[in-house]
């Protein structure tokens, strides 16, 4: 995916979150995140992820950084404050040219391209997250999950500077086999002693998961799914995944 197409992902899950905020109360919980009411995944969405990637972008470009209130009490005021944060990072990006050199927690992704593009799968997936919260849920997008899924290898790679463990298995393998008409999305996942080790191929897993793309990041990523994943061989190795890779 390019740049223009993060962030057009971005924009249409901003507005879906916002449609979620404005369906009714927010101290539903989160079935997929299940220590938080929807209120606590909009002040994380809002403030520490939204408004901290606004400020890391006016900062490479020079702009004044926007003040971020406190959440309102009120639910009536809650999604036009999510609105104001997101829009805040939407309107940097815009702003901002993919190479433009910025911080990230990356070393060799010091980009603006980085942010676009982890904005739009951190939004994708709490997008979805609050939709169950509304008992309702969309897909998310079949070129952004794929997209999402190798996103997850890069954050692999960037976890493990700081935490050699993390990533690490004793060898389990995982085939991810996407069925989606018209794509050819597949991976074989290692969890080695040393870290993941990834190959695009089509290959013999200790575990294959088939399903449509979306539901296939979905299950990576820990949460509910759309539709069916069919899983052939030892689960075993689903959970020393989910022992490496713990997503919020």
């Amino acid at each position: 995916m390019e740049y223009g197409e993060h962030l057009a992902s971005v924009e249409r899950d901003v507005a879906r979150i916002g449609d979620a905020l404005r369906a009714g109360p927010l101290d539903v919980v989160v079935p997929s995140c299940p220590d938080w009411t929807l209120r606590a995944l909009t002040e994380h969405v809002g403030a520490q992820f939204c408004a901290f990637w606004c400020h890391v972008l006016c900062e490479a470009n020079g702009h004044d950084k926007p003040d971020v209130p406190a959440l309102p009490a009120d639910d009536d005021d809650v999604a036009a404050w999510f609105d104001g944060c997101a829009r805040g990072l939407v309107d940097e990006l815009h702003a901002t040219t993919p190479d433009t050199n910025v911080w990230t927690w990356v070393p060799d992704q010091q980009h603006a391209a980085f942010v676009a593009r982890r904005a739009a799968h951190e939004l994708a997936v709490h997008r979805y997250d609050a939709q169950l919260a509304r008992n309702a849920n969309e897909p998310i997008e079949a070129d952004v999950a794929a997209d999402g899924i190798e996103e997850i290898f890069v954050m692999a790679d960037a976890w493990r500077v700081n935490d050699p463990t993390s990533g690490c298995g004793n060898g389990e393998t995982v085939h991810v086999h996407g069925t989606d008409e018209g794509r050819n999305d597949e991976w074989l996942l290692t969890l080695t002693p040393d870290g993941l080790r990834v190959e695009r191929a089509h290959a013999k897993g200790d575990l294959a998961l088939r399903g449509a793309v979306s539901d296939l990041e979905l299950t990576l990523y820990g949460r509910p799914t759309v539709g069916p994943v069919e899983r052939f061989g030892d689960e075993r190795a689903l959970d020393a995944w989910r022992k490496a890779f713990t997503f919020g």
